[in-house]
């Protein structure tokens, strides 16, 4: 009797290693594949970013990786908006890189340069498009042969590898543009301050050419004004003493170029004598922005400034570069024999809209109470932004001025006279949240010179698209709006202790 044995080839040790090689060599082929299609995918995201200039503006294109597409604006620091535009395996990102500001007035002149450009805006778009096909193809050919070619280590390899790189592009491209939907848009979701565009756009589309005739018609309405007050002068009682100071009171003009104009009207009209800005000029308070204040400053007369929550440390600079504007951040400044006390809000410090937490403003305004009562002579009138930083001044001076409400209000606590202006520039993007319109309101102050005291204060409101007006004198008592009735209160409340 013979015994046989398993002889095949693929049973013997050789065979059984060819099998292995088999494997390991169709294992590292998918592998390469693979690789050289993913290394592809993220040399084209990674070599998408191109920065394009049209005219004063300058955006930057980019992709991300991602398993659903969809595109993203941003417009920093206002936030941003998506849409879901395109089924393609990226993340389509478009940005806000700069503005050139000082073009950004050229536009209006159909010679300028900036407006050329802006109208012959498919040129640098079209070259910066053929710059960035090359460029992406050159890069993914390129990945695809360096990853197939390292591990498969032939040349043949190699040029597969960069045909997969190039066919890796074209069809993340193709299922990008092929797919891709611009209206999509009209359902963003929007985030940060962009939160409240849909309401603006809605806004505006009923009320542009409303604007328009606001602006052309605020001197117009400001001489009506003036007349008005005119005539309220004449009255019984009520017509300040020739030994008086006007004193303009504004607050978060929002840069609004409506808010300007009448800004400076009013000054010349009623031959204001000081200015008191309690802050919020711009809307973000970003360079983009700064431009707004030399529209209307510098005025003829002094401006003193605090800085609200709005404003940023940007702005803060761009103000303190501006002849006569005094910038207060807890300090204290005389003009025509006033002593004024300016306080900005504690967010101003930051580059972030949000105001300040009420722990925050609480502890604010000790600080602020502690400084007014240390301080001689005492201040005739105390500027902060925010209400809440004033919280405990009622009876240490005669006046408080702020803003931040966006509502226009005056009150009387313990003989002091606390002053809102509500919101000259109209309340800003924050007008389009509120139910029926928010005017343009400002304050003028009328401080007998000796003794100190303040008469009286006109408030001024302005409903710019209806372009109605509305304008209320009140009249101070005895004890009202004066140091010497306050000083004599304190004297007697520390004796009957």
């Amino acid at each position: 009797m013979f015994s046989s044995s398993d002889t095949s080839p693929e049973s013997s040790p050789a065979g059984r290693r060819q099998q292995i090689a088999k494997v390991y060599r169709q294992v590292l082929t998918l592998l390469t594949i693979a690789a050289a299609i993913g290394t592809s995918y993220y040399a084209l995201i990674l070599a998408s970013t191109t920065e394009i200039t049209v005219g004063p503006v300058s955006f930057e294109f980019v992709l991300q990786p991602a398993w659903h597409g969809k595109s993203e604006v941003n417009l920093p620091p206002a936030g941003s908006l998506e849409a879901d535009t395109h089924t393609g395996p990226a993340i389509v990102s478009y940005s806000l890189k700069e503005i050139a500001v000082n073009d950004v007035g050229d536009l209006t002149n159909p010679d300028s340069a900036a407006r050329q450009d802006l109208e012959n805006w498919r040129d640098p778009v079209r070259s910066k498009e053929w710059s960035l096909i090359f460029r992406v193809a050159l890069a993914t050919m390129l990945t695809g042969a360096a990853v197939a070619g390292l591990l498969q280590r032939r040349w043949r390899w190699a040029l597969a590898g960069m045909a997969l790189g190039l066919a890796t592009a074209i069809c993340v491209s193709a299922l990008i543009y092929g797919t891709y939907d611009v209206g999509a848009f009209r359902d963003s979701r929007y985030s940060g301050n962009l939160t409240y565009a849909p309401e603006v756009l809605a806004f505006a589309e009923d009320t542009l050419a409303n604007l328009n005739a606001y602006e052309d018609r605020v001197p117009e309405i400001a001489d009506n004004l003036y007349r008005t007050l005119t005539e309220l002068h004449q009255l019984p009682l009520t017509s300040p003493e020739a030994e008086t100071i006007r004193v303009l009171h504004v607050s978060d003009m929002h840069s609004s170029a409506a808010g300007a104009q009448l800004v400076k009207t009013v000054v010349d009209l009623y031959k204001i004598d000081l200015v008191i800005d309690t802050g919020d000029l711009t809307d973000l308070g970003t360079s983009l922005e700064m431009r707004y204040p030399s529209t209307y400053l510098p005025l003829t007369v002094p401006y003193i400034w605090v800085a609200g929550n709005h404003d940023t440390p940007t702005a803060i600079n761009t103000m303190m570069a501006i002849p006569s504007v005094t910038v207060l951040d807890s300090q204290f400044t005389t003009v025509d024999n006033i002593l004024i006390g300016g306080f900005p809000d504690p967010a101003s410090r930051s580059i972030s809209p949000q105001p300040s937490t009420d722990a925050r403003q609480a502890e604010e305004a000790i600080r602020i109470a502690g400084l007014v009562d240390s301080h001689r002579p005492k201040p005739f009138i105390v500027a902060v932004h925010d209400p809440k930083q004033a919280g405990n001044l009622g009876g240490k001076v005669p006046v408080v001025v702020d803003g931040h409400t966006h509502r226009e209000g005056i009150v009387v606590e313990n003989g002091t006279v606390f002053l809102d202006a509500g919101s000259t520039g109209g309340g800003g993007f924050r007008s389009f949240n509120q139910n029926g319109e928010s005017p343009s309101s400002l304050q003028v102050l009328y401080i007998r010179k000796e003794p100190q005291k303040l008469m009286a204060v006109d408030s001024i409101s302005i409903y710019g698209f209806s372009q109605q007006f509305s304008v209320s004198r009140r009249v101070f008592g005895p004890n009202e709006g004066v140091m010497q009735e306050i000083e004599i209160k304190q004297a007697q409340l520390i004796s009957s202790g």
